[in-house]
């Protein structure tokens, strides 16, 4: 319950919510999805680093990240993981030019899972 209350902050772009929702489960976990939560945390982390005007740690946050999640299938304990990291690559590349300027049409990703429904 507490891993999809982190979901729907996040998709509500409450990333530091989700970042201490997810922090708190994090310390619980024990098994190897530790090491994925632990990505979705810093994927929270960067995006809230971005809403605070710090791009710096925004890439550094979003690069570890982007590391830990490519690690897992494209479908992971329900996560659309493969979707995520997808729609990560704009903003990793933003954060990769000179002076991380983020594009302000980029929108916020958003954690998909089975039973997300994308908008028609």
């Amino acid at each position: 319950a507490r891993f999809e209350e982190g979901v729907t902050l996040f998709n509500r772009e409450k990333f530091f919510d989700a970042h201490e929702v997810w922090e708190g489960l994090w310390h619980e976990v024990r098994d190897t999805d530790r090491s994925f939560l632990q990505g979705l945390i810093q994927v929270a982390a960067a995006l809230y680093h971005h809403q605070c005007d710090n791009l710096r740690g925004m890439a550094s946050q979003l690069q570890k990240a982007a590391g830990k999640l490519a690690r897992y299938p494209s479908t992971h304990r329900g996560v659309r993981n493969g979707r995520l990291l997808q729609d990560l690559q704009p903003w990793l590349a933003a954060a990769a030019e000179e002076g991380h300027s983020i594009p302000r049409t980029l929108s916020y990703p958003r954690i998909l899972t089975d039973e997300s429904r994308s908008p028609s």
